[in-house]
């Protein structure tokens, strides 16, 4: 199964974007399977069975509900347990408190991102000697060979030099994330590598309702919609029974 959050911008009444800190937070427990793609003939891996919660919450409440909910949906049964994100720190000391045994995935495409910002300083940005750079990284990390990775880099900033500060930076992010990018051990497990879900839960349980044009949410109604469309949408929706006629 896969567990996932991420925080998501709304213009709150009275409040204008809301104080630094407190965005409305998606919570996501998802079900992995692998799938047959009729067409490439190629094992693929899917995300089916999406279970929903949102809220206007602190990182510490949003544990709480991210734990609440992976209960709900019966994730200590699971096999394997998964979470892929980008480098925010919040949202992975909550997969770690929650769920120590949890294989922690940094998101192929922030760590291909990464590259990208590596390499603009020194061949230019979005240049097409840029572009020709980038694929052998990708294609080494795709094997899990950072250590190769950054040879590549050095050739590109040799020592003796420090690094520029727009380069030290995706360097730092993607060292420190070393140990979530095994990416070639997760691919043969049956992992995802990206995170698309979370993303996608963020906009069809909390944008497409909440961020219309000139929309502007109240805390006590936004939260009340926010329960309504996760009931809906993870398939929890009870329908009213009516009332049995007097006779």
């Amino acid at each position: 199964m896969h567990v996932s959050s991420d925080g998501v911008l709304i213009h709150w009444r009275d409040e204008g974007w809301g104080p630094e800190g407190t965005p409305g937070k998606t919570v996501a427990i998802s079900a992995v399977e692998l799938a047959m793609n009729g067409s490439t003939g190629e094992v693929e891996v899917q995300l089916t069975r999406h279970s929903y919660r949102a809220g206007r919450w602190e990182a510490a409440t949003c544990a709480n509900h991210l734990w609440a909910e992976a209960g709900r949906c019966g994730l200590e049964k699971a096999k394997l347990v998964v979470s892929v994100k980008e480098g925010a720190t919040w949202i992975w000391a909550m997969i770690f408190l929650g769920f120590a045994h949890c294989s922690q995935i940094l998101d192929g495409w922030q760590a291909g991102q990464s590259l990208w910002l590596i390499a603009a300083p020194a061949l230019g940005q979005g240049t097409p000697a840029t572009a020709d750079w980038v694929k052998q990284p990708k294609r080494l990390l795709a094997q899990s060979n950072l250590r190769q990775v950054m040879r590549n880099v050095r050739r590109l900033y040799p020592r003796g030099q420090p690094l520029p500060e727009a380069v030290a930076k995706p360097v730092l992010y993607l060292f420190r994330h070393r140990w979530r990018m095994r990416y070639r051990e997760f691919r043969l497990a049956g992992c995802p590598l990206a995170r698309g879900t979370v993303e996608s839960a963020c906009k069809v349980v909390v944008q497409q309702r909440m961020k219309q044009a000139g929309m502007r949410g109240s805390r006590s109604g936004a939260q009340a919609m926010f329960a309504l469309r996760c009931a809906l949408l993870s398939d929890r929706w009870l329908p009213i029974q009516a009332s049995p006629t007097l006779t």
